[in-house]
């Protein structure tokens, strides 16, 4: 089997930025789970400002790198993300943490992202956010959160899944990093 390398951090950085912006619309929506972070696995998506339109977010219990089954946000949107910083730690034997970080220098415009999260902070702006709550047999359609556009400020967020069905990454750069023990 041969390795893409370009192929690969490609990849990985458009899910990253994805997994951030929809993680950012989740947790400045409203959805704010009362669970411990400690653990969970899940890459980082910070940023200066996301712009987003189209916001919608759903509970969900979804899989992260450390546990099998964990309670989490699903947020489907449109979005461009200003000076986008995506990363992911890894605990590498032998080594310590290698940190993988995707940075992008110009905004990063993404379409169809899907996003699910457990963490989100940021100063949110909403227009028209509408939160709805309905009787349904199935728990994640009881309750719901969506708006036209949200504009998140210095959104950090903790993702776990992210797609996107386009996405442009201008000054796109990534690199491997060791993070000193503190």
């Amino acid at each position: 089997m041969r390795y893409h390398g370009k192929r690969f951090w490609l990849s990985m950085v458009v899910a990253l930025c994805l997994v951030f912006t929809l993680v950012l619309g989740i947790w400045t929506g409203g959805v704010a789970l009362a669970v411990p972070v400690g653990g969970i696995g899940g890459f980082i998506i910070e940023a200066d400002e996301i712009q987003i339109s189209n916001f919608k977010v759903l509970p969900k219990i979804g899989e992260t790198s450390e546990r099998a089954a964990y309670p989490q946000g699903s947020a489907q949107l449109d979005g461009v993300i200003k000076k986008l910083k995506l990363y992911k730690d890894l605990d590498v034997p032998g080594v310590g943490k290698v940190r993988v970080l995707m940075t992008a220098s110009k905004d990063v415009k993404a379409t169809g992202v899907i996003l699910d999260l457990s963490r989100m902070q940021a100063d949110a702006n909403f227009s028209k956010l509408k939160v709805a709550e309905k009787h349904s047999s199935d728990w994640q359609q009881k309750f719901s959160l969506s708006a036209p556009s949200l504009v998140l400020k210095k959104p950090y967020i903790q993702g776990h899944y992210m797609f996107a069905n386009s996405i442009s990454l201008p000054g796109l750069s990534m690199k491997l990093e060791m993070i000193s023990a503190e």
